[in-house]
């Protein structure tokens, strides 16, 4: 299970999930598979505070418990698209990680006056069922509503 959270109003972390959700196989992109959270919203927050993060800025990911934050949060969202994906991730991989994080910080600093802003529910792509139920509600694993 792959939790990804993002700040739901920035255009930049909405078009990466667009983008995501256009090349995820179908068969991985499954409510219990990935869960899209907003960072804003209610489910996000919890999530935050029991991963201790206090200053979210953009993507977190949270896979089978483990917490990932900044440059390592993106590649690891390479691990769900095709092979192609986890090649160019694993050749990133070998730029340092401060490195990668510096500019992952300079990226997330500047996103909404270089992207603007857009609403997470404007999403119009397959990823939009993973990430909304029926009712138009936040879908939560395991039966939480």
């Amino acid at each position: 299970m792959m939790i990804v959270l993002i700040d739901g109003d920035c255009a930049l972390c909405v078009g990466l999930i667009e983008w995501l959700g256009k090349r995820i196989p179908a068969d991985i992109l499954t409510a219990e598979n990935i869960s899209i959270v907003p960072g804003e919203s209610d489910w996000g927050a919890e999530l935050l505070q029991a991963a201790a993060i206090t200053d979210f800025d953009s993507v977190v990911v949270i896979r089978d418990g483990l917490v990932l934050q900044e440059s390592t949060a993106v590649l690891a969202l390479a691990d769900v698209l095709p092979k192609r994906w986890h090649v160019l991730a694993t050749m990133a991989r070998i730029i340092p990680r401060p490195w990668r994080d510096a500019l992952y910080r300079y990226v997330a600093r500047h996103r909404i006056s270089w992207f603007g802003r857009k609403e997470m529910c404007a999403l119009e792509s397959p990823i939009a069922s993973v990430t909304y139920g029926p009712r138009g509600k936040l879908t939560r694993p395991h039966g939480r509503d």
